[in-house]
């Protein structure tokens, strides 16, 4: 696959994400996806997890812990198998209330259209603060 093929799985990705389709989400993750998030003990299934399963249970936490209101890539670079994406979102957290506005980048490794790596770089302390009514904005 080409990077601009790659790009174009991960808008893809991002977009299914915001329409709720996580079925489709998983659907494009290699079987033996290594998937990496800030681990938080407020909120489960975060740090690694292997396979679709596995990363389905995280979605499955995003979704009981935050309620986006915004999420937004805003730039893509590709090289060879690599997509990296800069963006920001801004979750509420569904216990507190409180909401948090953050920068990320995302690494995504991909072989064959499938993903097969990917982590996420973010502010887990103020993800963190929302979880525990520490912050608000």
């Amino acid at each position: 696959m080409t990077p601009e093929e790659n790009v174009k799985i991960a808008q893809k990705a991002y977009a299914d994400f915001l329409r709720g389709d996580i079925a489709a989400v998983l659907g494009v993750l290699d079987d033996n996806i290594e998937w990496k998030t800030p681990e938080m003990v407020e909120m489960p299934n975060t740090g690694t997890s292997r396979g679709r399963d596995q990363v389905a249970g995280f979605f499955k936490s995003v979704g009981e812990t935050w309620d986006f209101q915004a999420f937004e890539p805003k730039e893509y670079i590709a090289s060879g198998d690599q997509v990296i994406v800069r963006g920001s979102y801004r979750p509420r957290s569904r216990k507190t209330g409180s909401t948090v506005s953050v920068e990320w980048t995302m690494a995504w490794r991909f072989r064959d259209g499938k993903i097969t790596h990917f982590q996420e770089y973010t502010d887990s302390a103020a993800l963190r603060d929302a979880l525990t009514a520490r912050a608000s904005a």
